[in-house]
C-alpha cells in the first residue's frame, strides 16, 4: 500500500546527519547562556574559598591551643604563643598575627611548634603580648582573643576566637565575642 508523502513525515528530514555540527546561533546562544550562569557562580565561589581559608586559620589556631595547654601540663613548663613575623602581609602592629604563630619554653625560648598561615589572611591577637600557657594548661586571661578575617574586606567574613573562663575557646562567626 502506498503513503503520501504530507502523512508521513520523510525520515532523513529530521535527522541531523554527523557532519552537519552545530549553525553559529545555536553555539553563540550555549556560550551566553554559560557566561550568564559563570557570572552568577564566581562571587559565590569565591566567598566560599574565602570561608574556607578563614575557618582553615582558625581551626589550626585551636588545634595548636589544645595542643600547647597538653605540652604545658606533661613539661611542666610556661609556654609562649607568639607570633611568626617574617611574610610579605603583615603589618608593623604588635597584634598582628597574620604570618602565623610559634610555640615557645618562656625560660629559654626555645622553639617546640610553628604554624605558618599559607594564604594572607588578618589575624589580630587582642594583646600586644604574648600569651602564656602556665603548667597547668591554663591558657592567658578571659578576655583575650583572635580575630581572623579576610583581607578582601568586601566579602566581610571574620572569625573570633574567645578565651573564656577556666582557659576555655570557643569560637564564633564576626569579630566579638559577644554572648
Amino acid at each position: 500500500m502506498q503513503t503520501l508523502g504530507f502523512f508521513m513525515p520523510h525520515p532523513r528530514r529530521f535527522q541531523r546527519s554527523s557532519t552537519q555540527g552545530f549553525t553559529l546561533l545555536e553555539l553563540l546562544v550555549c556560550l551566553s547562556v554559560l557566561a550568564v550562569m559563570a557570572s552568577l557562580a564566581i562571587p559565590s565561589w569565591q566567598r566560599l574559598q574565602e570561608r574556607s581559608r578563614v575557618e582553615a586559620a582558625r581551626d589550626q589556631l585551636v588545634n595548636d591551643l589544645q595542643n600547647a595547654r597538653v605540652r604545658a601540663m606533661q613539661q611542666g613548663e610556661t609556654l609562649q604563643l607568639t607570633p611568626l613575623l617574617d611574610c610579605p602581609w603583615r603589618t608593623s602592629s604588635n597584634k598582628d598575627w597574620s604570618c602565623g604563630w610559634q610555640l615557645i619554653v618562656k625560660v629559654d625560648l626555645t622553639v617546640l611548634q610553628t604554624s605558618q598561615l599559607q594564604t594572607p589572611l588578618r589575624v589580630t591577637f587582642a594583646k600586644s603580648d604574648p600569651l602564656e600557657i602556665n603548667q597547668r594548661g591554663d591558657l592567658g586571661t578571659v578576655g583575650e582573643r583572635w580575630v581572623i578575617q579576610s583581607r578582601q574586606t568586601a566579602l566581610n567574613i571574620a572569625n573570633v576566637l574567645c578565651l573564656s573562663s577556666a582557659s576555655r575557646l570557643r569560637w564564633q562567626s564576626g569579630e566579638t565575642c559577644s554572648s
